[in-house]
Order: C-alpha cells, then structure tokens, then sequence
C-alpha cells in the first residue's frame, strides 16, 4: 500500500508540476476616466473590445488615484502598491535647481529611481518571465525580460526615441518583432509590439502602457472629436492584444485588467505660481538673463492641475509662512484660479512628495505653467490633469475579466495602490 500512496503523490506532483501558470495582462490606457464607457454610451459612441469586457467582468466605480494625478508617479504606485511618498516618483519632471542652467529638463526614467521593490521584481524572483511595453520608470530594469520602456534620450542630439530604446530596454527586442530602426512609435505599434512578444515568448505578467488618449485629451479637451476617434483606436488596439492571447491560451488561466492613471479636466486659463513666489522676494529672477533666476528660497514643481512648492533650505523654519503669505487669498476659492491650499498634513495623507511646505489645487478651468516671471494668468484651452485624485473627474479607471471574476458585476471605488496586490494575488507573488 505504501508504494502505491508514494506512486500517486509523484503523480500529482508532477501533474501540478505541467499544469499552466495563471497569467496577467495589464494595460494602462493613460487618460481614461472612470465613466469613459458610460459617457461614450450615452454618447452612442460604440466601442465593442471594451464593452465585450464590461459585461464579461467586474468594473470599478473608481479609482483613487496618485497625487499629483500624473502619468509616472500614477504607473509607478500600480506597480509597487505604494503611494509617490514612498515609492519616490513624486511627479513626471525631476525637481532641479532654478538657477542652475541645464541643457535640458529632467524626467524620471531609469528603475534605480524607484526606492521599493515592484511587481516586476517579485515575478522575476518567483521564476516568471516578465514583458513591458512602455511602462514608465522602467529603463534600464534588470527584471523585466521583455522591455520596450516608456522612454528617450533627452540629450541634444541624441538619436529618435525607436532608436534610443535599444539601449534603453532591452537591446534586441525591438529588431527582433520588426520596429523600425528610428523614429517615434504610436499606440497601433505598441499594441502590436506587444502581441508579438506575447505570440513568440508568452510571457507570465505582461504590462503595456497606450498613451495617445492622453495626447488627444490634453490638445483637444477631454470630449473633443479627436478624443474620442483615440477611444476608438485604443479599443482597436486592445483587441489586437486580445487576439495574441486567444492564441497562446493552452490551457492557461490569463486575468486582464484593463485601468489607467487618472481622468481629465478642461481649462481656459494658466496659471504661473512661480511669479507669486517672485513677487513675495522668495525668488529673485531677471526675465533678459538665461536663467532667469539668480537665488531662490523656494520654488514650484508644477503637476498641471497642482503645484508644490518645495524649500530650498529645508532646515529654515520660517520659510513656510512667508510661502502661504505669498498666495494672497483673493487667488484662493470658488471661481478663481486655487481651489485650496494644502498643508504637509494634507499632501501626507494622499501620499504626495514629503519635501513639500504646501501644495496649490487648482479649480476647474485653471492649469499650472512653470517659470518665475512673466504674466501670472494667460488665456489657454485644453485638457489637464493633476489635481487633487479624490475629485470625481480624476478617478482612474479598473476593469478586471477572467477566471474567478464574476460577470457583469461593479467593484466599489477602490485605490490605486491596490493594484499591484490583485496582480500579485494572481500570480501568488508575496509582499504585496
């Protein structure tokens, strides 16, 4: 009898052993607010990829999302299931020196800028592969197989970006599926980059990252006719995505969430704060010299529909009263350009950049510019984002289709953190 009992735990063992490992699909459409489907609904604009996966899954609500309500700091909490304050991307622009010239600005970019482990890091431990087709903050990642990151050389002169991202990710990727060896690529090639990588390698978790929404949003408006001609495309793209893994399904168990890093607003009107912190003798700016400022106290990170304002001396204990004294009050409230000024208090509990004295909301209509002189309100149009994510209008959007999700079904109003532990649940990653 005891051989027998051995024969058939070597058997499930080894049964266990052949059977497919569950798989995760995450595409970030950037831009896509959390009542997209429902707007193009009641708008009779069809999008069939989209709405096939709404009534097969479960849709949220809503998404809380990162603050600012900006592209890298939004992807890098998805994938690390902690907020800016910890993860260290606090914005899409790196904060510099104002009086330091440079040849040209800084952006988050390369792994080594994120201060925490990420999903893509657990995979790669557990034994997964790992693909990324332009997830941001990902160049130069050791743990990600497959990379094609959302990035470029920001260097004067440097090569396209198709040409850049050979030595940004992974080097032989992208001849590999075909890419053209320069220029700049477009969500159709994303899409499609991606499904090759899927068709040829298979891979466990896979990222991608459609960012011409956003493009569209913010030129045009948040509902312009060229707005939603980009929804229709990026349904197009999804379903092309989705036709790479009906083929490689063999069995496997594959989960797809389909989300985004936060929704929209439009404006007529910029703001430039820095002029406030000129005018209050907190900068000292010439606008004939390059650059314009010669000493600073404090200056502005701005994030769109948000600012923060940060110390160059943190240890001087007075410098941020003479900051909240330099917004005057007749700038703050309903109809003018500031919603609220937020202490650290505020920023801290939505999880902002933790070197900030105080952070600026703007109101609905308005829209953060840098620079230290010039007019402080200009007429402008477009769409934007980084406000406050606890606004409606900013909620990000989450659906979820596959083994175990119910039908049809709607998630309550969920955060943004939790998105790399769904992914880890999946995939059975610890720590997350």
């Amino acid at each position: 009898m005891r051989p027998y009992l051995f024969l058939m735990l070597a058997l499930c063992q080894a049964c266990a052993a052949r059977a497919p490992r569950p798989r995760v699909v995450l595409i970030s459409i950037d831009g896509l607010w959390a009542r997209d489907l429902q707007r193009a609904e009641s708008a009779g604009v069809r999008l069939p990829t989209l709405d096939s996966l709404r009534r097969a899954g479960e849709l949220a609500a809503g998404v809380l999302g990162s603050f600012p309500s900006v592209t890298y700091p939004s992807h890098t909490t998805m994938i690390t299931g902690v907020p800016p304050a910890r993860h260290g991307v606090y914005a899409n622009g790196i904060f510099t020196d104002p009086s330091v010239r440079r040849e040209f600005n800084p952006s988050y970019r390369d792994r080594s800028e994120i201060r925490v482990p990420t999903i893509f890091d657990a995979a790669t431990r557990a034994g997964l592969s790992v693909a990324a087709v332009f997830w941001p903050v990902t160049a130069h990642d050791p743990n990600i197989r497959y990379n094609i990151p959302d990035a470029w050389d920001p260097r004067p002169g440097a090569p396209s970006q198709l040409a850049a991202l050979r030595y940004l990710g992974t080097p032989w990727l992208l001849d590999s599926i075909g890419a053209p060896a320069a220029g700049a690529p477009n969500d159709s090639m994303r899409a499609a980059w991606t499904a090759a990588i899927i068709r040829r390698w298979n891979p466990d978790l896979v990222a991608l990252h459609l960012i011409d929404l956003d493009h569209f949003k913010h030129e045009f408006g948040i509902w312009s006719d060229s707005a939603i001609a980009a929804l229709r495309a990026r349904d197009r793209d999804i379903r092309v995505v989705l036709a790479a893994v009906a083929a490689t399904e063999s069995g496997r168990q594959t989960t797809l969430i389909v989300t985004s890093d936060h929704g929209f607003l439009d404006y007529t009107q910029n703001l430039r704060p820095g002029v406030l912190l000129s005018r209050a003798g907190l900068v000292m700016a010439d606008s004939a010299a390059t650059p314009p400022v010669r000493s600073w106290e404090a200056g502005v990170q701005v994030n769109g529909g948000s600012v923060m304002i940060l110390a160059r001396d943190s240890s001087d204990r007075t410098l941020a009263e003479r900051v909240r004294r330099a917004i005057p009050d007749t700038l703050v409230g309903p109809g003018r350009p500031i919603r609220a000024v937020l202490p650290p208090d505020t920023i801290a509990l939505l999880g902002g950049d933790p070197r900030a004295l105080w952070s600026l909301d703007l109101n609905v209509g308005f829209y953060s510019v840098s620079g230290y002189v010039g007019p402080l309100l200009l007429a402008a149009r477009g769409g934007g984002h980084g406000y406050d994510p606890r606004r409606p209008e900013l909620h990000a959007f989450f659906l979820m289709t596959g083994a175990g999700v119910p039908a049809g079904t709607m998630r309550p109003l969920m955060r943004q953190t939790q998105v790399a532990g769904i992914v880890a649940g999946i995939l059975n990653l610890p720590g997350f």
